[in-house]
């Protein structure tokens, strides 16, 4: 099951920390929601497409990791 695209969309009366999500489109056709506080990293969704959802959550930590640390910039 790859991702083969990926959108940024608004919940409506969703809490705020749910009211952004990524939703993740797969080759099966079926969706993956991905919360905005996880994946509200410089990393752009476009860069999931071809990914496992389970690659995708592994691209994705170290980005998550480095944007939490002081100081820290990507090179």
């Amino acid at each position: 099951m790859l991702i083969q695209s990926v959108e940024l969309v608004e919940l409506p009366n969703a809490p705020a920390y749910q009211e952004k999500i990524y939703r993740a489109r797969l080759d099966t056709g079926e969706t993956v929601d991905f919360f905005q506080t996880h994946w509200d990293v410089p990393l752009p969704p476009e860069s999931l497409v071809g990914l496992t959802v389970h690659a995708a959550n592994q691209f994705r930590n170290p980005y998550l990791i480095g944007s939490q640390v002081p100081g820290h910039e990507e090179s």
